[in-house]
Order: C-alpha cells, then structure tokens, then sequence
C-alpha cells in the first residue's frame, strides 16, 4: 500500500491518493493490478465481505474506483464458515470472488459487533454480538486476519466511552498499546496495519495513543 498527498487546503484538510495492488495470489484468475483511490474517500461497509444494499454482479455500476475499498469486521465469521475453511479456499477475496477490490479488516463495525469496555479485559477485548458477548485475544483476531488476507487491517483496541475515569482511560491506552505489539508479532507479511487510536474524550490520552503508535511498523491510523 502506498499514500501521497496530492493537495492542501489553508487549513488542516488534505487530498491524496491510496495505491493497493489486488488479484496478486497465485490461485487468482486475475494477474496483479494496482487500483488508486483518491483520498476522501467512502469505505463501503459489508457483511462478512459483501454489502449491504447492492448484489456482487452490481458493484462495477458504482462510481469507481472509491467503491473499490470494502469495509468488514472478521468477527462476523464468529457464526458459520471457519477461518480454516477460508483460508483454504484462499482468503476473503477468493470466497467472494471480488478479485479487483481492497478489503479493510476492522475488529468492530457500528451494528452488529459493538465493543463492550466493561467486560474487556487484560486478555482481549470484549464484543457484544447478535450471538452474545464475546471476549476476543488478540491470538484469536490475528488467526481471523491470518485467514481472510485483507490488504489491509486495524489492530485491537479497547474501546471506552467519553464518561469514564482517568484511570480506566490510560489502561485503555496501555492495553491497546500492547495489543498492537502482540498483532504486529502474529501477523504474517500481508496486509498492511494500521494502529488504533483511542483515549476516550481525554486529549492527552489520544496524544500519548498516537506518539506510541507511530513508533511502532504501521501502515496508518485508525481513530
């Protein structure tokens, strides 16, 4: 993956360009192609790697390329095919045979699995899902992305609400610290990471979040 900024506003806003190269697994019809997609740009969210609100056979009526980046959380594979059967098949792209398009791999989405801080724990983090509450190592999210090869994806986070204490605050930061350590050591050369940002409504804590990510081998952020 590769980003360049191609404008500045007077203010803080910028544009750029993100390149992903797609369709490079030896077992793709498809011989390796770069897609670009200009910087604004919508994520199309999707249920287990397919929309919402359009078939597959659809996807190439909209505006491209910014359709081509699609959004899923791999905690939507908690239910149904197994990260074994998928990565047999050859990863998320190959079972949904979307060849030309980039996946982003986020461990949450704002629906179905939503992150649920009072049972997160020292361990992993804690997830209420249309199944139940579930608690997710970061051995256990890394086996997900290990299986589905997206070109890119976020690490762990432990998630807080604006109202809690300090406390509980800075051990978001550190626990979400540690778990990007612990992704970066799993993961294997694919996709590109990028670190969670948290901290709550606390400047200072985002502001540490943010120095301890960047000294770590990161792709990007995620806030």
């Amino acid at each position: 993956m590769k980003f360049a900024v191609k404008a500045w506003s007077k203010g803080r806003a910028r544009a750029g360009v993100i390149q992903f190269v797609v369709g490079s697994r030896s077992n793709s019809p498809l011989h390796p192609t770069e897609i670009e997609i200009e910087t604004p740009a919508l994520l199309l969210s999707t249920r287990k790697g397919l929309p919402f609100f359009i078939s597959p056979d659809l996807l190439p009526s909209l505006p491209s390329p910014d359709s081509h980046l699609l959004q899923f959380s791999p905690l939507h594979f908690l239910e149904g095919i197994t990260p074994e059967t998928i990565s047999a098949i050859g990863g998320l792209h190959e079972m949904v045979g979307l060849h030309e398009y980039g996946f982003a791999a986020v461990p949450r989405d704002s629906i179905v699995c939503l992150p649920h801080c009072d049972g997160t724990n020292k361990l992993g983090a804690s997830f209420e899902t249309p199944f139940g509450r579930i608690l997710i190592k970061p051995s256990e999210y890394m086996k997900f992305i290990s299986s589905m090869k997206p070109n890119s994806w976020t690490s762990l986070a432990d998630e807080v609400p604006a109202w809690v204490s300090e406390k509980r605050n800075k051990t978001s930061v550190d626990r979400t610290v540690r778990w990007l350590d612990d992704c970066i050591a799993l993961s294997s050369k694919g996709g590109n990471i990028f670190g969670a940002i948290v901290g709550g409504s606390s400047v200072e804590e985002r502001r540490r979040s943010a120095q301890e990510v960047a000294k770590r081998n990161v792709s990007g952020f995620s806030f």
